[in-house]
């Protein structure tokens, strides 16, 4: 399985690994969402825009989480729902779990898809060649001198 991502010029001009998806909202329907692939992140959080669409969903005991991360401690809560991601043959692979959401407007633009979805994949995230890829099996790569 290969879910391709992209490259992604962000408002302040820095380019950063993104891959395109889904999140099923509160009336079940699907929502586009670029997330941005960060490899330190442990978990997934959905930005704040999402708030108001994914409020009514399940939400994980103590509501209010609090993340820690080079920018500091954010405010977040979890709920419960699925992640759509577009394989290469145009199939949907669905990731359901326990997602942060950001309470917070500035705490981002871009929704993050942390390991807890990315370890389920060979993340690989190749600037030089522009490349930004996720891979299962049957895919696989090769690392040669």
């Amino acid at each position: 399985m290969r879910v391709n991502g992209e490259w992604l010029l962000c408002d302040d001009g820095i380019i950063r690994p993104s891959v395109s998806g889904l999140v099923r909202a509160l009336d079940d329907q699907w929502v586009e969402v670029t997330f941005l692939l960060d490899c330190g992140a442990d978990r997934t959080v959905f930005s704040s825009r999402f708030l108001h669409r994914l409020r009514g969903l399940e939400v994980g005991e103590g509501q209010q989480v609090y993340l820690a991360g080079v920018g500091g401690r954010v405010g977040s809560i979890t709920v419960e729902t699925t992640i759509g991601l577009i394989r290469d043959d145009e199939r949907i692979v669905q990731v359901h779990g326990h997602f942060g959401v950001f309470t917070e407007s500035e705490s981002g633009d871009l929704s993050v898809l942390g390991r807890d979805v990315t370890n389920n994949f060979s993340a690989i995230y190749d600037y030089l060649n522009q490349a930004v890829t996720l891979l299962a099996l049957p895919h696989h790569y090769e690392i040669k001198p």
